[in-house]
């Protein structure tokens, strides 16, 4: 039927407007052409309804008169058949008519009619109806026109929408995903998602993961993937600290988003073989850490603003970390999950969610217990957000060091002999971040490469030790409160706003030796002071929060040796420019 709009549409300019006239009595039917003729219009007879019919199989009339009283088809069943015919062909009728009944009358409304033209005929009369009907006729051609100017721009949007999704597939994340202890699903609400998940491996074996959940959807969501998935997979492989990534994250989003748009994410990092798991959360729910036994032991909440809504000066990233056991399995979900409906609009929420990954099973055992609880749930109620599920578990034995052909040398630059000094004050310590600081210059003397990683984890861990524990004198053991990790940088918050007297330094000197070279890091506060003492040394006497970080540093680290009761650590790190 196309072909037959676009034949009205140009008709108007292209031939005389064509007219059918269908009434058994040949002297109506001549009567009725001159008046019409007069007018210019195109004239085509018939005698009948079936006759009718026939000719508009063949020529598509742009207006019809229909006699109703007529042998074997009357004008109301010739009338339906033809607007059957014509399907979203608009052509109007006017009926022809000695009655005056209203239930004739609204039956030939029923059938198709739009109006109705008693005889005799009055030529006034007549070209009244005949101007109401042809306005009537140019508004359905309009509509017919914007109709398919819109359906032919709808087409080139899903085109370009599939290319749009064929790419990001292709850029996708699938052999860092495809790893033996990951889980995940990714369910969009339309054709291109607007959530997202990504993995990837440091050249020194730690799995990073990203789970993110932009405003929208669509094609702008699409091109905010395309960025993130850039940067992710670019800094981890090139062993970049997860914090560092979140600040760049950010940096390109505030750059690429409009001020209405932003990205919730997740940004995790696991070192299968110490069980260290690392987590910055902006904007996503609680990230649960399962045990292997199935019970829910942590919950990670946003404790961050999205990416993309403060500008990168005045950004400020926090990331928790604890010990795994092998088999915890941490699962991390955009909301989509928690909010998807019932047909009776009722939240699958988290009492199902926990509900489901609870209990005995393995990773697996549950991941699909979660999948089938949502599908119980949702059964045919129309999805109303992208739901996204990543879920890992920690395995010492799986092996994921070095797996990168590409993964960079231990450092880009020969091993030279520089040092500097930091001195922070309260206020120095409140607006800033000094680690990445001191990442950044040891990064432009040494050009530190794969080093970054393990560097970074050590000058953060000696850096919040002191910190939090010496000068703002927090305990652990507010981590293993109801509210766990919440509480305790709820309370660094609190207490760091309210520091006024102290200082922490960092001081690091790096000299060369023959195999690589040696660099030592010194960290001291003005704080409170411990007994090094009591401090737990190996990883395997992890049983609570307490003294993880410094375990972490140990294995990391050649040394670590305290003095000043406490208010100073020192730790060497020895790299070789064979290995790292």
């Amino acid at each position: 039927m196309a072909a037959l709009e676009k034949d009205l549409v140009e008709g108007d300019a292209q031939r005389p407007l064509r007219c059918l006239v269908v009434d058994d009595e040949a002297v109506n039917r001549m009567v009725l052409a001159a008046m019409l003729r007069g007018q210019g219009f195109e004239i085509i007879e018939a005698e009948d309804g079936e006759r009718g019919c026939e000719i508009c199989r063949t020529q598509v009339p742009d207006l019809i008169f229909m006699d109703i009283m007529m042998p074997a088809m009357d004008g109301f069943e010739a009338t339906s058949r033809i607007k059957e015919m014509l399907g979203d062909v608009f052509v109007p009728v006017i009926f022809l008519t000695a009655i005056s009944d209203e239930v004739q009358l609204r039956r030939c409304i029923e059938v198709g009619g739009n109006d109705f033209l008693t005889k005799p005929y009055s030529r006034m009369l007549l070209q009244a109806k005949i101007d109401a009907a042809m306005r009537v006729r140019a508004m359905h051609l309009d509509l017919a026109r914007q109709r398919d100017e819109l359906a032919s721009y709808r087409n080139r949007q899903l085109r370009d929408l599939e290319v749009a999704k064929r790419i990001l597939d292709n850029v996708g994340t699938r052999e860092d995903l495809s790893l033996p202890n990951i889980r995940y699903v990714l369910q969009p609400m339309e054709l291109l998602n607007g959530d997202i998940i990504l993995a990837a491996t440091r050249p020194t074996g730690e799995q990073c993961f990203l789970v993110g959940d932009f405003t929208g959807h669509g094609l702008p969501a699409a091109i905010g993937a395309m960025t993130v998935h850039g940067v992710f997979i670019s800094m981890v492989n090139k062993g970049f600290a997860l914090d560092e990534i979140v600040v760049e994250l950010n940096r390109k989003m505030c750059a690429l988003l409009p001020v209405d748009r932003f990205l919730s994410a997740a940004i995790l990092e696991l070192e299968n073989e110490t069980g260290m798991l690392k987590v910055w959360n902006g904007g996503l729910p609680d990230v649960l850490v399962r045990s292997a036994e199935g019970e829910i032991i942590s919950r990670f909440r946003s404790v961050n603003l999205p990416l993309g809504i403060v500008a990168p000066e005045r950004y400020s990233s926090r990331s928790v970390t604890m010990a795994l056991q092998p088999g915890d399995q941490v699962i991390a979900y955009s909301d989509g999950l928690v909010e998807a409906h019932a047909p009776n609009a009722e939240l699958f929420g988290n009492q199902r969610l926990e509900g489901a990954i609870a209990g005995p099973g393995s990773m697996d055992e549950r991941f699909d217990a979660l999948l089938e609880s949502l599908a119980a749930h949702v059964q045919t109620a129309p999805q109303s957000d992208d739901i996204s599920i990543l879920s890992f578990r920690c395995e010492p034995e799986l092996n994921t060091r070095g797996k990168k052909e590409s993964a960079p040398k231990p450092v880009s630059k020969p091993p030279g002999h520089w040092g500097f000094l930091i001195n922070l004050d309260a206020t120095a310590l409140k607006k800033s971040e000094p680690v990445a600081t001191v990442m950044q210059v040891m990064d432009t003397a040494q050009g530190l490469g794969a080093l970054r990683t393990p560097l970074f984890m050590v000058l953060t861990e000696l850096f919040s030790n002191a910190l939090e524990h010496g000068l703002l004198g927090l305990s652990s053991e507010i981590k293993q409160g109801p509210n766990g990790f919440a509480d305790y940088y709820e309370a660094r918050q609190q207490r760091l706003e309210a520091l006024e007297e102290a200082e922490l330094t960092i001081d690091c000197q790096h000299l060369r030796d023959a195999a690589g070279g040696v660099l030592r890091i010194r960290v001291a506060h003005t704080g409170l002071g411990f007994d090094p003492a009591s401090l737990p040394v190996h990883m395997d006497q992890n049983v609570d929060f307490k003294g993880r970080g410094i375990r972490l540093v140990r294995s990391l680290c050649e040394s670590l040796e305290y003095g000043d009761e406490g208010r100073e650590a020192i730790a060497l790190y020895r790299w070789s420019s064979e290995g790292g």
